[in-house]
């Protein structure tokens, strides 16, 4: 008798489940049909839409007018509609070719216009060779056609513990031609 009870009362419990999960599907499917779900409600932000094209750990290569290699790396690109040419970079690094010189760059983020072979690093932007030369900056700019480097933002420069502060730079003529602008300071070591 126990046991018929007992069979009886699980037999009502899992109908009165039934009918909960019966009515909660009628109520969210007309819920959503309220919404009328579309791609568009689940896509639809503003950058989005415009984005082209993630690219994950790009490499752009390319040859300056001397016909000397450049390389340019990033963690991530992205590339919009309304800007093809143009790849915002996060965590650029590089390394461009001058003559017999070699330097290497690294950033927080940047942009790189591959039509006119223009980059702009910014962030923690570190600039060397492989002389122990350093640069310091918050922004550089790259023109490859050109082969000039830039910035407009106080740098940091150090070589054989002499150091350099000055409010910008250029550095042209394959690396051996560098001009300080602005307020510069030079700290020369005696050795």
């Amino acid at each position: 008798m126990n046991y018929s009870i007992f069979i009886k009362g699980i037999k009502y419990f899992f109908l009165l489940i039934s009918i909960i999960i019966i009515t909660l599907v009628f109520y969210n499917n007309n819920s959503f049909k309220k919404e009328k779900m579309t791609t568009k409600n689940i896509f639809y932000q503003e950058g989005f839409k415009s984005v082209t094209q993630v690219l994950r750990k790009p490499k752009f290569m390319g040859i300056d007018k001397k016909k000397q290699p450049f390389k340019v790396m990033a963690e991530k690109a992205i590339r919009y509609k309304s800007t093809p040419d143009i790849f915002n970079l996060e965590m650029p690094t590089g390394e461009i070719n001058s003559g017999k010189e070699k330097f290497f760059l690294r950033g927080d983020s940047g942009e790189f216009n591959k039509e006119i072979q223009q980059l702009k690093v910014e962030g923690n932007v570190k600039l060397n060779d492989s002389n122990n030369m350093t640069f310091n900056t918050s922004k550089m700019y790259f023109d490859f056609k050109k082969e000039i480097v830039s910035g407009d933002e106080k740098i940091e420069g150090e070589k054989n513990n002499s150091l350099i502060v000055s409010e910008g730079f250029k550095i042209f003529n394959k690396g051996q031609k560098i001009i300080f602008t602005g307020k510069s300071k030079l700290t020369v070591d005696n050795n």
